[in-house]
């Protein structure tokens, strides 16, 4: 009987978690490049929702191409085990310009399996004041 309980050991599946989303900034790093890329199945996995959660065919997206984004000045408040809230900025430099912009905004995440994803936006952070590039225009 030993013998059979012993062969069963290491035999279930690995328990394998992604080092892009093992802390709440790795996470919404993860996620906001992949949305500056068009990496949608990486975004996918920063969700709790998956592909459910990622902005649609025909909705409005204020993100313009970018060049560049990064995420600076982090708070967070635990919530509970698990659970956490963060707010943090957004710089990105618009393809064609020079002039980086920036938003505030900020997330609830949840840890599962080792792992943090999003939940939610919070509020009116998700979505910030809408400033348009301005581009030149071919005569």
């Amino acid at each position: 009987m030993a013998l059979v309980a012993w062969s069963l050991l290491g035999t279930g599946e690995r328990c394998g978690v992604n080092i892009r989303l093992v802390s709440p900034s790795s996470t919404l790093a993860t996620y906001w490049e992949s949305l500056r890329s068009g990496d949608e199945n990486s975004a996918a996995e920063c969700l709790v929702d998956g592909f459910r959660a990622l902005p649609q065919a025909g909705e409005l997206w204020f993100l313009p191409p970018t060049a560049r984004l990064e995420l600076f000045e982090f708070r967070s408040l635990p919530v509970s085990s698990g659970r956490v809230m963060v707010t943090y900025e957004v710089r990105y430099l618009p393809e064609g310009t020079g002039d980086v912009q920036r938003f505030r905004t900020g997330n609830e995440l949840i840890r599962e399996r080792g792992e943090w994803r999003i939940l939610r936006a919070l509020g009116e952070a998700g979505m910030p004041e809408w400033k348009p590039v301005r581009r030149t225009v071919d005569s």
